[in-house]
């Protein structure tokens, strides 16, 4: 996709600061002139004359280093300046200045591999790239349709191909004309010092990120993951040493699974289907086993409940029981027999579950309001079930006492 292209491009902006990384995105260290000092954000900062960090633009992040013993902790465009904000002040009016070799090496492998990729997925699948992210765990594009395994597989082999046949990486500088007559499109508002980034044969496109000399330098491209997005598909990857302890990460997870399911790798997928019908087999006996017992529990209630007129009026507070099994029981009680269930349970909180047999006529989300009321919570339902909690455990027994008063008043 095009990246941004720096402002000093733009005519009209005075160009302040000499970027040596557009030059040489290989250089490191530089002697610069300060030229002015400021504030940004509350942090000491810097104007230089020269500078081989990168500001932040589009989608690659900026550099990081030192300027003589100060941190850099953001490097930021501002109107044709770069401002290199640090983690302390500095005295000094000329400065040494040191890169991040490896957060350089890893942001010119993960940009150069999204130039690629992006190039193999127009090539395999139309798709093309709207949007660019470059993360500190992995890269994104953005692409505007949905592009599925096999095509995202095709794509990641094409852009290997061209990885490792190491093709030059040149960079041009072109007029908006030049950059049209040749069918690229330049940033908008710029008209002459484009910056033309080209893989040799394969892909060309304004951009002002650092990137490699060849495509070896790459390393590798991995696709990790696809996703919906926007209509469209954001593709998740990683290159060069990314990819590398990418694949790391799931070698110790793979090797993990195979001792804990003493399988080897290729048949890993049947054992993991083994385990998950084996799973939902437990389920179900888990979940006949319950029903059983809930049954069993519904009828000693309804038992304990005689003489207390018709319906029966089945009060219970339960320890530790969860809302879902509070419900599964209280659904229980009213089918067996006419009756009014007033079910609780005291576990982090207070648990309530009011119901009543079909028929019947009281108002379960009026009774339920009051009593979670009294618990300092709250909840609701309608029909013949309500439900809710609250943080009174203390108030538990005496909210349940005013829901029973209350049954008994309207029959």
């Amino acid at each position: 996709m095009p990246a941004a292209t720096p402002n000093d491009t733009v005519p009209g902006l005075r160009r302040v600061t000499e970027r040596l990384h557009q030059d040489d995105p290989y250089l490191l260290e530089f002697d610069a002139v300060v030229r002015e000092r400021r504030a940004h954000e509350g942090r000491p900062a810097v104007v230089l004359d020269r500078t081989a960090f990168y500001a932040e633009s589009g989608g690659q992040p900026w550099d990081l280093g030192l300027l003589e013993d100060a941190r850099v902790v953001a490097v930021i465009e501002d109107g044709g300046e770069v401002v290199h904000v640090l983690d302390r002040p500095i005295a000094a009016d000329r400065v040494h200045g040191r890169v991040d070799a490896a957060r350089r090496r890893d942001h010119m492998q993960q940009h150069h591999g999204q130039h690629l990729l992006s190039k193999a997925f127009v090539e395999v699948a139309q798709a093309a790239t709207v949007a660019f992210h470059l993360g500190s765990e992995d890269t994104t594009v953005d692409l505007d349709r949905f592009v599925g395994e096999e095509q995202a597989r095709a794509a990641e082999t094409r852009v290997n191909d061209v990885v490792w046949e190491a093709r030059p990486v040149r960079i041009a500088s072109l007029t908006a004309a030049e950059a049209r007559a040749q069918g690229l499109e330049p940033p908008e508002g710029v008209e002459s010092g484009i910056r033309i980034v080209e893989a040799e044969g394969f892909d060309r496109q304004p951009c002002g990120g650092t990137h490699p000399r060849t495509t070896a330098e790459v390393g590798v491209v991995l696709v990790t993951s696809l996703e919906r997005y926007k209509g469209g598909t954001r593709v998740h990857f990683v290159c060069g040493g990314r990819a590398v302890e990418a694949f790391a990460r799931r070698r110790v997870a793979l090797d993990e699974l195979v001792a804990g399911l003493s399988a080897p790798i290729q048949e890993l997928p049947a054992a993991v289907q083994r385990l998950k019908d084996d799973l939902a087999a437990l389920e179900r006996r888990a979940r006949g086993l319950l029903e059983r017992a809930i049954d069993g529990d519904a009828r000693r209630l309804l038992a304990a409940a005689e003489g207390s007129g018709s319906p029966a009026v089945v009060v219970a507070t339960l320890e530790g029981w969860p809302a879902e099994e509070l419900r599964l029981l209280a659904a229980s009680v009213v089918a067996l027999a006419p009756a009014v269930a007033l079910l609780a349970s005291r576990s982090e909180k207070a648990q309530l579950v009011f119901a009543q047999s079909e028929g019947l006529t009281h108002d379960v989300p009026a009774l339920l309001k009051a009593a979670v009321e009294s618990i300092g919570g709250k909840g609701g339902g309608r029909g013949n079930l309500a439900q809710g909690g609250g943080d009174r455990l203390d108030k538990l027994d005496e909210a349940l006492a005013r829901a029973r008063a209350a049954v008994s008043a309207a029959r």
